[in-house]
């Protein structure tokens, strides 16, 4: 009975000891500045910031390496516009990321954008792929498309925090 037992059990001992376990990581961006320098026009504007990204040194207090990173995803964004502009200026943003050898990817939007805001947070793409290949490179870039209402020789400083899901195997 028990050899039976034992026997039936095998497999499923087997499958679990060679799937491993992953675990989930939240990983969080410094603010980082997205610029459109004016005069900006009616219509679509780019703002664009650049990261250096410090995911090795995260991964690796945490135990890990980028060699073990099986999926991540942007979790949440937030935008915080300058004290001198709120959101009344702008109409939608549409939020993608880039790096060299990984095509870019569109990772949130919002659509209207709320009258009088100062601090805004992007509905986030439900697909997403290869943000993790986006994170393992040193340099990345996030690019918001901006709608404006109406003309502005300022330019628009937009600060932003990003936070990602990264799984570990």
């Amino acid at each position: 009975m028990r050899v039976l037992l034992f026997l039936l059990l095998l497999p499923t001992l087997i499958f679990l000891s060679c799937s491993g376990e992953s675990k989930v990581l939240v990983f969080t961006t410094p603010e980082i500045t997205l610029q459109a320098d004016g005069p900006l026009l009616e219509g679509s504007n780019t703002a664009q910031g650049n990261f250096k990204s410090t995911l090795a040194d995260f991964l690796k207090t945490n135990g890990s390496s980028l060699d073990k990173v099986s999926e991540a995803t942007l979790s949440a964004a937030t935008l915080m516009l300058p004290d001198s502009m709120n959101s009344s200026l702008l109409s939608e943003i549409t939020l993608q990321l880039a790096a060299d050898q990984v095509d870019m990817q569109k990772v949130g939007v919002l659509n209207p954008v709320p009258e009088g805001q100062t601090k805004l947070t992007l509905n986030i793409a439900k697909e997403q792929e290869k943000i993790g290949k986006i994170l393992q490179q040193a340099d990345m870039t996030f690019v918001a498309d901006v709608n404006i209402k109406k003309d502005t020789a300022n330019s628009l400083p937009i600060k932003g925090i990003f936070e990602f899901k990264i799984t570990i195997k």
